[in-house]
């Protein structure tokens, strides 16, 4: 397979992926809520890792923080391991002045499959006559296989003075190579929901 094949073929893998890591999320929001911002939050991740948790935290604090936002870690204000009862948790919010907390946790893990396509890409790709004689010859040498992990994740945004849902939002993610990659998808798809629904 010549060069300019295999860069074809690493683009259209490269796209997949990037079409599932898509930013897009699916919300709901109380309408109730219209017109306020989320104020000084708490960020929850729940993972089975606490690793994990701590480096999502960070980073969705990190990324509030640039937007203007009082944010915080709950790792950071709560330094043991074990879960935090939900009366301890209820009394450091209003005892620090948050006005909501963002929990993120997983819904589930699911092994996927997709076939990709191989061989012959028409040659116009080396020049215009190679295009003009392959035109109706496309064929396709090999199918493969791969499979990969899709994670659906929940994000749910609690005003702290009515212990109310706010917002909710689902996204799907793919990439299990990279925890950091899959962190950093969520975070921005959430914001993103969060700036167009006027909460940040």
């Amino acid at each position: 397979m010549n060069t300019m094949k295999k860069i074809c073929i690493s683009i259209f893998t490269v796209c997949l992926l990037a079409s599932c890591n898509s930013v897009k999320v699916h919300s709901w929001m109380d309408p109730q809520f219209e017109g306020r911002t989320i104020g000084k939050t708490m960020v929850l991740g729940v993972a089975e890792s606490d690793s994990i948790s701590r480096q999502y935290e960070a980073l969705f604090v990190e990324r509030l923080a640039e937007l203007g936002v009082e944010a915080k870690s709950l790792h950071a204000l709560v330094q043991k391991t074990d879960p935090v009862s939900e009366e301890a948790l209820v009394a450091a919010l209003k005892e620090h002045g948050y006005d909501s907390i963002l929990v993120t946790r997983q819904l589930s893990e699911t092994e996927r499959q997709q076939a990709v396509t191989t061989g012959h890409y028409p040659s116009h790709y080396g020049g215009y006559y190679g295009y003009y004689s392959h035109a109706y010859s496309l064929s396709y040498n090999t199918a493969t296989v791969q499979s990969f992990m899709e994670f659906e994740l929940e994000t749910n945004l609690y005003d702290v003075k009515t212990e109310k849902l706010v917002w909710t939002g689902r996204k799907i993610v793919y990439d299990d190579r990279s925890d950091l990659t899959n962190m950093k998808g969520i975070i921005k798809g959430v914001v993103k929901d969060l700036e167009k629904k006027g909460l940040l």
